[in-house]
């Protein structure tokens, strides 16, 4: 009995130092950066949007944010902020929702820096989606500043095995890639013939979208994951932009009988979002010479990183702004344009 004692207690002990020193390890290379900025042993660090934008948000100095989808993922954050005069992070979600940014917002908004802007890529994926849903869900713990969340991370295997071995790998081989600051993550072949193999044009609808149901949500997302931070924040410059798609996904909005109802609804959105001081909105969907020029994107809606630089640029520049003088007109230019392209032409040319 002694014996069984002595051996259940020894297990302990020898379970208490393994598990202290999986914890203590983890604490020491934190990789995912939820108790500080990058520092040595690590050179390398490997990244992922919903697992370490929280530990970035929550942990840098900074006094602005980009945020947005897979569209920022090529911006420059250091042209950004030669251009911007800011200091900026930048915090993409590929295909996310409001929410989502709502969420990492939240973090950044609770870090203690004093955040002068908000650079927010807005698209009608975000104001169409479900508002009260992130696109995967997140891993809540790392969301939360709280010392009782620590043990799910400390000893968590699987962060061990896809980030901090990674980043021992990664180190051992003298790379270096800063999470803040990584470089562009959207890679391929961007060319005409490229976008047209990847697309499959949709059969034309007879019968148009619910038009109610898409304005239902871009109402529910600009009262519950957009309006809260504008008024919650009236110190913050709120600066909102939408980005070059290729006419391919107009052609598609179009065929597929979305364009009207994804219209009336920006319409609406932009028209509530101007009545805010706080608020700036920049509009590239009626860029011709970009969109009509697929020589830009690798797939109907993702371009080059030369785009993300000049989006960077006309807003510093204070070009293609919104107001409420101009944007009624802008999408009613943009509608027309719309209408009258001969999107067949595109692909008489490729045949």
């Amino acid at each position: 009995m002694k014996k069984a004692q002595t051996w259940l207690i020894s297990m302990i002990i020898l379970l208490a130092i393994t598990l202290s020193g999986f914890a203590g390890l983890m604490f020491l290379l934190d990789p995912l950066l939820q108790y500080g900025k990058e520092s040595a042993p690590l050179t390398y660090y490997a990244y992922s949007e919903m697992y370490s934008n929280p530990g970035i948000a929550q942990h840098y100095e900074y006094d602005t944010v980009l945020v947005g989808t897979s569209m920022i993922e090529n911006t420059d954050v250091d042209e950004f902020d030669k251009l911007m005069h800011t200091k900026a992070v930048r915090l993409p979600y590929s295909g996310g929702t409001a929410l989502n940014m709502k969420t990492i917002l939240d973090v950044c908004f609770s870090s203690g820096n004093d955040i002068r802007a908000v650079y927010w890529e807005l698209d009608e994926f975000q104001l169409f989606s479900n508002p009260g849903k992130t696109r995967y869900p997140l891993p809540e713990y790392l969301y939360r500043d709280d010392t009782k969340e620590d043990l799910s991370y400390l000893l968590n295997l699987d962060i061990f095995y896809h980030y901090a071995v990674n980043d021992i790998i990664g180190t051992l081989r003298g790379e270096v890639q800063s999470a803040e600051r990584r470089g562009e993550s959207l890679y391929g072949e961007f060319s005409k013939q490229a976008v047209l193999r990847s697309y499959s044009r949709a059969q034309e609808s007879g019968k148009p979208r619910d038009a109610s149901a898409v304005m239902a949500k871009t109402e529910a997302n600009l009262s519950q994951n957009i309006r809260p931070l504008i008024e919650g924040h009236p110190e913050t410059q709120f600066v909102f932009y939408f980005v070059p798609f290729s006419i391919l996904y107009w052609d598609k909005e179009v065929r597929e009988g979305n364009f009207n109802s994804t219209m009336d609804a920006l319409e609406y959105a932009i028209g509530q979002l101007l009545c805010y001081e706080n608020v700036k909105i920049y509009f590239f969907h009626q860029e011709e010479e970009i969109i009509t020029n697929l020589d830009h994107y690798k797939d109907y809606s993702h371009y080059g990183k030369w785009i993300n630089s000049y989006l960077t640029t006309a807003m510093a520049a204070d070009r293609n702004r919104l107001t409420q003088k101009n944007f009624r007109q802008t999408l009613a230019d943009m509608r027309q344009y719309i209408y009258s392209f001969d999107f067949d032409a595109i692909f008489d040319q490729a045949g």
